[in-house]
């Protein structure tokens, strides 16, 4: 999921502290514990003036950050104040790192490991035109229902489901983890993660493997591609014949709200100034949850908290906030 918003300011922090992290004055999602079941992946981000391939740059910024769409999301809940778990796979050689990377963000990792296969890896360059990524699942790419330790399941009261490298093993798969994260009292949440992946998966069955699930979280492009066509508000109607809500980010149009029977919603962009939009669609997912996680009637306000997360991460470099 994206958001790259453009703007002016990025929202006022949140207020108080627990643990050494921020967290919100209004309580959002007190009491209420998260699992996240998703991607963790190593990212190497490059900022360069190369408009095409064979120009030398040697004056590129190139980052090494943890990313990954279910560690960004998790670490987004967790500088927000909540509880929240995280389950992922990674190579044997990296446990450690990612471990204390999770937990310093206030989050509780529960981390698989393949001896076989390394960290699964993303490598995003940008320019003044736009950008690309390039990915390379490994690790991520093996996570499966089985890694989810059923007492997580069973203390949770939100479980999202995220992550192209994870999502992109095929809809039974889906079906799958949509079935483990439905063995508790939670509601589901899923994030397609990637045109790529639907386009993989094939959209009826990704469509089908969500039956149970509670919302959805694609952008634009994802939306698109799972319900067919080019009218956004007609193929976020036709998803919600599928999942109740369906929250698609929109960029600097904001977020559009979904709800079986009535009418679309739109909700306007937080204003932000862009460092970096990498993340900005994990933030604004982490955003909503926490407060939906409260009030589950109100999800326009839901949604104007995620834009406000999502324009804060637009201000880091990386997918995380720092910690």
């Amino acid at each position: 999921m994206s958001m790259p918003y453009e703007g002016a300011l990025p929202p006022s922090r949140p207020e108080g502290t627990r643990a050494g992290r921020v967290v919100a004055g209004r309580r959002r999602g007190a009491g209420k514990r998260f699992l996240v079941v998703g991607d963790v992946l190593d990212g190497v981000l490059v900022h360069t003036t190369a408009h095409r391939i064979g120009v030398h740059d040697p004056a590129a910024e190139i980052r090494h950050r943890p990313t990954g769409a279910g560690g960004n999301t998790a670490t987004w809940l967790g500088w927000l104040g909540a509880e929240v778990d995280v389950v992922a796979r990674v190579g044997v050689d990296d446990v450690y790192r990612h471990e204390r990377a999770l937990e310093d963000a206030g989050v509780r990792a529960h981390l698989r490991y393949d001896v076989m296969t390394s960290t699964g890896v993303v490598v995003s360059v940008r320019n003044d035109h736009g950008r690309t990524a390039m990915s390379d699942p490994a690790a991520s790419g093996k996570i499966s229902a089985v890694d989810v330790p059923p007492s997580v399941v069973a203390r949770a009261d939100i479980v999202h489901l995220t992550g192209a490298a994870m999502l992109g093993g095929g809809a039974d798969r889906l079906a799958d983890l949509v079935a483990c994260a439905r063995t508790g009292p939670a509601r589901v949440a899923v994030d397609p993660s990637s045109v790529a992946v639907i386009e993989a998966v094939g959209a009826s069955r990704f469509l089908e493997a969500l039956e149970g699930v509670d919302v959805l979280f694609p952008d634009q492009q994802e939306a698109l591609a799972l319900a067919g066509g080019n009218d956004l508000d007609a193929a976020v109607r036709r998803l919600t014949e599928h999942v109740p809500l369906v929250v698609v980010t929109a960029g600097a149009d904001g977020a559009l709200i979904g709800r079986r029977g009535r009418s679309v919603h739109r909700v306007p962009a937080t204003p932000a100034t862009v460092v970096d939009t990498i993340g900005a669609g994990d933030a604004f997912v982490a955003g909503f949850v926490r407060a939906w996680a409260t009030d589950p009637v109100r999800v326009g306000a839901a949604a104007r908290e995620g834009t406000r997360v999502a324009a804060r991460a637009l201000g880091f470099v990386g997918g995380r906030p720092p910690v």
